[in-house]
């Protein structure tokens, strides 16, 4: 009787604290379910995944095959908060002003799925892959960190120069994470800065004839007057490029208007030179300020504006001298020129005394 008391115990307290029968099957019936959901999920993500793959792959061999001269640009799809909206603006910046710093040479810009991978490494190397694949001279993607002047990471491989895939150069430039941070001339500065990798020749304003290069001085100068939001970095680089594409066409047209902007702007610089600036931006610096003023000169004789131009030009080049990649030019100069002289004395002494 008392074993009988005990499990007649037990199971009033299991039918009490213990599912019944029928919950359990209920409970069992909403895990299969979930369970089913879940592998639904994985199914449709891993077709998805599939499809991108299929249609990123048709769309580089695509790219490959098109015949049009020109330029051709793979545009990855952006990460990060706001990406539809990252590539969208990216996509615009791009369509409306590249021409402008192309000189008019045709382009072709596609669009491609994202760039993934867990290192830089791997990312890197799929984007190199891509890039062969669809024959492309450059792949641009990028990434919205946070909110700062560098938020918005745009990153890339360019085969500027003539590269082969494998050669592409990697950059990385920073632009304003905010929305807001976009606006203005900020467009024209991104795809300026994408058609510096593209084109490596735009860094040497001596490479195109001063009409262009007015254009491009005319650009830059509304860039830095309209785009505030950019990080000084990028504001001292649009300055550079600025100074020297003005100071090639002022010494061609003697804009006089130009050369003051260039003087003013450069002076200002080597005023807020601290010893942690890049020595190679202060001399930059000082080699612009130095070609102004003796460009200014030239126009309007001024003993100081000279005696000053060469005080900066005389540090430039003494900076130089002390630049191990001068120094060796130099001395493969000097041997180069001792070997000639061999060839030479030798060519003499044949001549005169017979070999």
């Amino acid at each position: 009787m008392l074993e009988t008391g005990w499990f007649t115990t037990a199971e009033d307290w299991i039918e009490t604290n213990v599912f019944s029968a029928h919950e359990f099957a209920t409970f069992g019936f909403a895990i299969a379910a979930l369970l089913c959901f879940g592998l639904l999920l994985l199914l449709l993500s891993g077709v998805r995944a599939l499809m991108t793959r299929l249609r990123n792959a048709a769309g580089t061999r695509a790219f490959r095959r098109a015949k049009e001269p020109g330029y051709r640009i793979l545009l990855a799809q952006p990460t990060g908060p706001g990406a539809g909206r990252t590539g969208k603006w990216l996509m615009s910046a791009l369509g409306d002003h590249l021409a402008e710093f192309n000189f008019g040479a045709p382009f072709r810009i596609a669009a491609t799925g994202q760039i993934a991978g867990n290192t830089d490494q791997k990312i890197l190397a799929q984007a190199r892959r891509r890039l062969a694949a669809a024959d492309a001279d450059m792949l641009v993607w990028a990434s919205r960190v946070d909110k700062g002047d560098n938020g918005l990471v745009v990153q890339g491989l360019s085969r500027g120069g003539g590269l082969r895939p494998d050669e592409a150069r990697a950059f990385s430039i920073g632009l304003p994470g905010r929305s807001s941070g976009l606006e203005g001339q900020v467009a024209q500065v991104a795809a300026y800065l994408l058609a510096k990798k593209l084109q490596p020749a735009l860094a040497n304003p001596q490479a195109f004839r001063p009409e262009k290069m007015k254009l491009l001085a005319e650009a830059l100068d509304r860039m830095l007057a309209d785009s505030e939001t950019v990080s000084q970095v990028v504001r001292s680089e649009l300055e550079a490029d600025f100074c020297a594409s003005g100071v090639h066409v002022a010494e061609s047209t003697g804009d006089l208007g130009t050369l003051d902007r260039v003087i003013s702007l450069r002076r200002a610089h080597l005023d807020a030179v601290t010893n942690t600036s890049d020595p190679m931006l202060v001399s930059q610096a000082r080699m612009d300020l130095g070609r102004a003023l003796l460009a200014r000169a030239e126009k309007q004789f001024d003993q100081k504006i000279v005696q000053e131009a060469i005080s900066h030009l005389s540090q430039v080049v003494e900076a130089l001298r002390g630049d191990p990649s001068i120094q060796k030019a130099q001395t493969a100069s000097d041997a180069m020129f001792k070997a000639q002289t061999m060839i030479e004395t030798r060519k003499r002494f044949s001549m005169n005394f017979g070999s």
